[in-house]
């Protein structure tokens, strides 16, 4: 009999999470034991009044306050089980009546944590049973994803796993690593050659090619890496992709219009087929968000981090780095300096050779059939 799913999401505290449940989705719905795969917000069904406080604390606290939310993220062991409970007991009616006993699914897959004490908690009351399932989207993970009533943990990699086991007594068989879900289509990126998406997206097909980008706000000094790279000697292919953040395209528009350059420079808002622009480049500079380094490393494209943000982007950047699968620049100058060292075939090569080992192009497809099992 075909299952029914619901993907639940956040989309205020960044993109990345809706775009693995959309990833999931669209695998699901190809699908022949799935009936439905529906993606919703969480917090936008149960209470739209906290969604659009919590946006605000959230956009504002990483604007003016970076360490208060390093310090919030690194206390999970206290308000972990404190704000759970909370969130838990105060939602979960919410969530039962407006969206789980409308939707009666078999399968309930969360990529934000915020929302999932309080699908744990309906779980126990509702008519029709279902599994709850987690899938984090980024390299770490902390008590606010933890629950008794977590029927299976999807998660990025060996070292989560171990984490799961040890700090919080998960049982290994609820355990699977697979990978962090991004769209099917980078992997027909992947298996498409450079210079043919470079021709493609109208670029230059043998120019060295940087792509930056910040996550869907535009975040991470964007602009300050621009202006470097702009005094670079030897011509690059920039492509530069801003999000939706507006106020920054504008103010990279009139600088590029101002500056005589023998560089390609090409500005990008909102741009929904990274896979693209990711597939293209020789080299991409953002900060880690769990999303955008997955892609990258399913394309086997490096990896310049700058600016990580406190909390889990930092986790990201010390676990990739760690794990030599990306290099982290203190100062636009630095990454100008990376960028020359790769320009030489042999370096950047050796590099790209040591990304197979984390790259999941196949994440999204492999954690759909693990759901289909699951329901069996």
């Amino acid at each position: 009999m075909a299952k029914r799913f619901l993907l639940v999401t956040e989309e205020w505290a960044g993109s990345g999470h809706r775009m693995a449940a959309e990833a999931l989705q669209e695998v699901l719905l190809e699908m022949e034991g799935a009936r439905s795969a529906r993606v919703v917000g969480g917090l936008k069904t149960a209470s739209p009044g906290l969604r659009v406080l919590s946006h605000f604390f959230y956009r504002n606290i990483l604007r003016y306050g970076q360490p208060v939310w390093q310090r919030i993220y690194e206390q999970e062991e206290m308000l972990g089980s404190a704000l759970t409970k909370v969130l838990g007991w105060w939602l979960s009616d919410r969530l039962t009546n407006q969206l789980l006993q409308e939707e009666k699914p078999d399968v309930v897959i969360a990529t934000h944590a915020y929302c999932l004490s309080a699908l744990a908690e309906a779980k126990r009351r509702v008519s029709k049973p279902f599994r709850l399932v987690c899938v984090p989207t980024d390299f770490h993970i902390n008590r606010f994803w933890v629950h008794p009533e977590i029927d299976a943990y999807m998660v990025a990699h060996e070292q989560i796993a171990q984490m799961l086991i040890e700090r919080y007594g998960i049982a290994p068989e609820k355990i699977h690593v697979y990978g962090i879900p991004v769209r099917p289509a980078f992997t027909t990126a992947l298996h498409t050659d450079k210079a043919a998406l470079k021709k493609q997206l109208g670029l230059v097909p043998d120019q060295f090619t940087v792509l930056i980008g910040g996550g869907e706000g535009g975040y991470g000094g964007m602009e300050q890496v621009v202006r470097e790279l702009l005094l670079e000697e030897q011509p690059l292919q920039i492509v530069v992709v801003t999000g939706k953040n507006t106020s920054l395209y504008r103010r990279l528009a009139g600088l590029i219009g101002t500056e005589s350059t023998e560089h390609r420079f090409l500005l990008k808002g909102f741009e929904p087929q990274m896979w693209q622009w990711i597939g293209a480049a020789d080299v991409y500079i953002t900060k880690p968000g769990g999303i955008s380094c997955a892609e990258s490393l399913a394309l086997k494209t490096p990896l310049i981090l700058f600016h990580p943000l406190p909390g889990q982007e930092k986790h990201n950047c010390s676990f990739l780095l760690e794990q030599q699968a990306a290099i982290l620049a203190e100062t636009p100058v630095e990454i100008k300096e990376i960028i020359r060292s790769w320009r030489q075939p042999e370096k950047k090569d050796a590099f790209v050779r040591g990304l197979d080992k984390l790259g999941r192009p196949e994440a999204a497809h492999r954690i759909a059939h693990a759901l289909l099992q699951l329901t069996d």
